[in-house]
């Protein structure tokens, strides 16, 4: 499946802005299941400094600087993404319980395995929290495959949380939402890591898009969809395994990953400083998902990607 993502970000301040540094993860990766086709991005005001590395966990960053007065700024970015469905895997042996699978990591010295091993620690926002699976009423089976563990907690945070928009903000502590048994996307996949790394299993948080469908005959309205997030387990003989309590399913065509990392405060998609600005800002969201080929109003778009709006400074179109 391919796709045509638009994100936009504008900040709004109550006072001037004499400078501002930004770093921005605004672009999708490419990894086994996705490739990244283009990439376009658009920036105002003007930035004096834009460049891009990639971080520690393989994501694609911006760091941007704007020196000039502003009482506000925006990043428009565009993405065309292929997404490729994950090949039904042939097992010549049984799935691996949970204690075989952690012995197993713990033994293999192997790069991924000690990648993987880094996302088994605490992290920023997920420090470890005693007794959690007792307090949650969570049971699990030590005989279970990691796979079914997975599929396990996501039904069992999806039944058990109130999905709530606004309720909790990127702050809230793991341990309200626990009380309150209510948040968003972000709070689920935080919970369902914390609860994999309570018991040795390799966790990392991942963010992307789900194209949002209208209900039937309504029209799909402009900036509708948004970003998600989930969670991925890590399995020895598997790899990585993606999982989505949110929605009670395992991701899949639909599903465009971003950037993964620990927590959230890895891969924000945009997080910096200002000088200046007032005590507050305004903070508006749009992001647009279409699928290439069922869309009729972009089937017949060439294959340059459209320009935004001209808003400053363009990182040009990235070709893999």
């Amino acid at each position: 499946m391919r796709y045509r993502v638009t994100h936009t970000t504008h900040y709004r301040y109550p006072a001037t802005v004499h400078g501002s540094l930004n770093e921005l993860r605004l672009k999708p990766r490419t990894w086994p299941l996705q490739r990244l086709d283009q990439f376009h991005m658009k920036i105002d005001p003007q930035a004096r400094y834009l460049s891009e590395y990639v971080d520690s966990f393989g994501n694609s960053a911006n760091v941007l600087c704007i020196d000039q007065a502003h009482t506000a700024w925006s990043v428009t970015a565009v993405a065309e993404v292929t997404r490729f469905p994950a090949e039904a895997e042939l097992l010549f042996a049984p799935p691996l319980p949970l204690a075989r699978a952690r012995q197993l990591l713990s033994a293999d010295r192997s790069p991924e395995a000690l990648d993987a091993r880094l996302m088994s620690q605490p992290s920023a926002l997920l420090p470890a929290i005693p007794g959690l699976l007792p307090r949650l009423g969570f049971e699990q089976d030590t005989e279970q495959s990691i796979e079914a563990f997975g599929r396990q907690l996501s039904c069992f945070i999806h039944r058990n949380f109130r999905y709530r928009s606004g309720q909790t903000e990127v702050s809230t502590p793991l341990q309200e939402v626990i009380e309150n048994r209510v948040g968003v996307c972000q709070d689920f996949a935080h919970l369902g890591i914390a609860c994999a790394r309570a018991l040795g299993i390799p966790a990392r948080y991942v963010s992307g898009y789900m194209e949002t469908v209208p209900p039937e005959g309504a029209a799909k309205l402009v900036g509708a969809d948004a970003t998600h997030a989930w969670f991925a387990l890590y399995d020895p003989t598997l790899g990585w395994l993606e999982f989505d309590p949110t929605n009670e399913t395992v991701p899949d065509q639909r599903y465009i990953t971003l950037a993964w990392g620990r927590d959230y405060s890895d891969i924000a998609p945009i997080r910096g400083v200002v000088r200046g600005g007032g005590e507050s800002h305004e903070l508006s969201v749009s992001v647009d998902v279409y699928r290439l080929d069922e869309d009729p109003r972009l089937a017949a778009v060439p294959s340059e990607l459209p320009e935004p709006a001209d808003v400053g400074n363009t990182v040009p179109a990235f070709r893999h």
